[in-house]
Order: structure tokens, then C-alpha cells, then sequence
């Protein structure tokens, strides 16, 4: 809850402090950074599986250290971010694209070692101490945005001030003493064996990314920069109607994660009540969005974002999907098939990516995207937990 706060919170200080078209630079900056940290979220993932693995198999050999291999991933993909910035850094960050790219690289390897952490405490089901972590790493992301917010009032600030919370998890760990233990937790399996699981888990995670938090960045990509002046309403809606479902739920996935591994003998028993329950809260939502959402979009954000009624009441059924997606994941990956569970978000992602290259009006195509690009990979996810033998036939 902490979290989700926050992070509307930090969208708030960002509308009220940059103009429209600033602000949709910013978002854009926000979609990537929080894009990239959801391709770190197969290395949570994985961690939660490897430690808590171990943690159910009494007597099983120690395994590596989880924090090391997490945050070499992350110097890797650091790397990558920085060596492939000319090709994307100049068209999507704008002038600031060297200082906003370095910031990038620096959030990127921080935030390999918080995913291990955060994934290592799931683990050992050290609930208190994840909430802790979570929450922290949030407010101080706020409290940075709404000093550079106060500051300098310009989108620069505000960036540089959204990479920097990545840092938190290090005040965390020197704090908590379950947090140092998860900091020294080991998993199942080598350093190579976990790093290339958490590898598996991260194409699948890249995915996940892409769709939920990168999506912005997406729809830049595909959008002419006269349109994407004016899609900040658009890009809001999509967080503020998406946020209360998929925040905690991308939060907590270390809890899914390790209720499905105690659960994985029941296999889609155990996951078809908790689809039935987010099924039903994204159409309450849905139908609250309508009700209320265009007043509280100009409201809250200004007279600048106004959306309509039924274009919130669908985004808001659209993040169901997403989040159905995400659960359906994280039974699949509880069960060890990481293929299986890589494939269905990969197919969510292409599907999606397909729906926003038709010639249609850009909350058209958007609503389209979000709302049934994710049920292939939900389809996918459904059978891959299915028994063997009834796979095979």
C-alpha cells in the first residue's frame, strides 16, 4: 500500500511541478527506469525460488550466494544499457541523454542488488522485513522526486532523483538484521546454475516490463513526437488505473511464488480461486474508473487530463489481464518450469506489440494492446501447468 502510494504520489509531484509535454518526458524516463528494474524482477523471482527451495529441503547441500551473482546480472545488463544507449538514448531521453543514461546504469546495478535481497527475504519468508524494504525504497524515491520537485522544478531533477532511490536497500540491509541475513542467504544450486536461471526468468521478466512498466516507452517509440506531446493523459490513465492492482501484486510476487511452491502439489487447483479474485476486483474497479475516474484524473492531476469514462473503465479491465498474467506466472515458475513461464509472457509481449502497430487512434489501439494482448500468454501459462501426461496428449 505504502508503495502504490508513493508511486502516485510521485506522479502527482511530476504533473503538478512539469508542464504537459515535460511530463511526458519525464514518464518516458520513468517507463524505462522502471522498465529495466522489471527486467531485474526475474532475478527476485528466481532468488525467492532458489532460497526458499533450499529452505523447504531440509539437509540439501548449501548452494551460492544469491547477493553476488544478483548483482553481477546486474553489472551486465548495466552494460548493455550503456553500450546501446546511442542507438535508442538521443531519440527517447532528449538532451539530457548522457547524464540520464549513466543515471540508468548506476539504478540498474543498484537495483540487481535490492531484487536479490528483496528476493532472498521472500525466500525465508521474512514478511515484516520485505514490507520494510519495499516501503522504504518507495518513500525515499518521493521524498528525492519532491525535493527536485521543490528545488529545481525542472524534469532533469526529478529523473536523476527517481534512479537514486535505487541505493536504499544498502541503508536496509546495514539496519535490519533479517535483511543482512537475506543478504548473505544462499540458494539452491552453483553461482553458474543460479545466474542462468535467473537468466531464464529474465527473458520472461524483460516481457513483463515491457508490458507493464515500460509500456510508455513503447508507445513513444511507436507514436510521432506531434501525438506524444499530447498523450500524458493517456500515459497517467494507464498507470492510475492499472497501479492498485498490479503494484502490490509486482511487489508481492515473492509471495506468490513461495505460496505456490508450498501449494505446487494442488498444481491449477491452487491457482484458479486467486484468478476468480482478481477477476472480480478489476471489474469492480472497472466500473468505479466510470464512475469516478474523469473527475478524479482533473482533480488530482489538473484540467489537462481529462479522460473519458469508458476509456478509463477499459484500461482498468486491461490491468486485470496484466495481472492475471502475473499470477498465473508466478504458479509457473513456482513449479520450476521457467520456459513454460517465459514463453507465455513472451507471447503476451509480441501479441501486445502487434495490437499498437494498427492504424487506429492512439487510446484505441493502446486500450486494445493492454486489454487482449496479455490472454495468449495466460492461455499458455494455464496449460504449462497442467500434468505431464495431459500435456503430452
Amino acid at each position: 500500500m505504502v508503495a502504490a502510494a508513493a508511486g502516485y504520489l510521485v506522479l502527482v509531484v511530476a504533473a503538478r511541478t512539469l508542464s504537459p509535454a515535460e511530463n511526458a518526458q519525464f514518464l518516458v524516463f520513468w517507463s524505462t527506469l522502471f522498465g529495466l528494474f522489471g527486467v531485474l524482477g526475474g532475478v527476485q523471482q528466481e532468488s525467492t525460488r532458489a532460497v526458499g527451495s533450499t529452505a523447504v529441503a531440509v539437509g540439501s547441500p548449501p548452494g551460492a550466494r544469491v547477493l553476488p551473482v544478483s548483482l553481477g546480472i546486474g553489472v551486465g545488463l548495466a552494460a548493455l544499457v550503456a553500450a546501446s544507449a546511442p542507438l535508442w538514448a538521443t531519440a527517447l531521453l532528449d538532451t539530457h541523454a548522457v547524464a540520464l543514461t549513466a543515471s540508468l546504469a548506476v539504478a540498474v546495478v543498484a537495483y540487481a542488488g535490492h531484487s536479490g535481497v528483496l528476493g532472498a527475504l521472500a525466500g525465508l519468508r521474512s514478511w515484516p522485513t520485505t514490507a520494510w524494504l519495499l516501503a522504504s525504497e518507495s518513500l525515499v524515491r518521493l521524498l528525492g522526486v519532491a525535493v527536485a520537485a521543490a528545488v529545481v522544478g525542472v524534469a532533469l531533477g526529478l529523473q536523476v532523483a527517481s534512479a537514486a532511490a535505487a541505493v536504499t536497500w544498502l541503508v536496509v540491509v546495514a539496519v535490519l538484521p533479517l535483511a543482512r541475513r537475506a543478504a548473505g542467504a544462499r540458494g539452491e544450486g552453483t553461482a553458474p546454475l543460479q545466474a542462468r536461471r535467473m537468466l531464464t526468468a529474465m527473458i520472461a521478466s524483460s516481457a513483463s516490463a515491457a508490458l507493464v512498466v515500460g509500456y510508455p516507452t513503447i508507445l513513444r517509440a511507436s507514436t510521432s513526437p506531434e501525438v506524444w506531446a499530447t498523450a500524458a493523459p493517456l500515459v497517467l490513465a494507464i498507470s492510475m488505473t492499472r497501479a492498485p492492482l498490479l503494484m502490490p501484486l509486482t511487489a508481492f510476487q515473492g509471495f506468490a511464488i513461495s505460496h505456490f511452491l508450498e501449494q505446487r502439489h494442488r498444481g491449477m487447483a491452487a491457482l484458479l480461486p486467486v484468478l476468480g479474485g482478481i477477476a472480480a476486483v478489476a471489474s469492480v474497479g472497472a466500473l468505479a474508473a466510470a464512475l469516478v475516474g474523469p473527475w478524479l484524473m482533473t482533480a488530482i492531476f489538473g484540467p489537462a487530463y481529462e479522460v473519458s469514462s469508458a476509456l478509463l473503465a477499459v484500461l482498468t479491465l486491461a490491468g486485470g489481464s496484466l495481472a492475471l498474467l502475473t499470477i498465473s506466472g508466478s504458479a509457473v515458475i513456482a513449479v520450476g518450469r521457467h520456459s513454460w513461464y517465459a514463453a507465455g509472457w513472451v507471447l503476451a509481449a509480441v501479441g501486445a506489440g502487434a495490437l499498437l502497430l494498427l492504424d487506429l487512434p492512439l487510446a484505441v489501439r493502446t486500450a486494445l494492446s493492454l486489454a487482449i494482448g496479455p490472454v495468449p500468454g495466460i492461455a499458455l501459462h494455464l496449460w504449462a501447468l497442467r500434468p505431464a501426461r495431459e500435456r503430452a496428449s
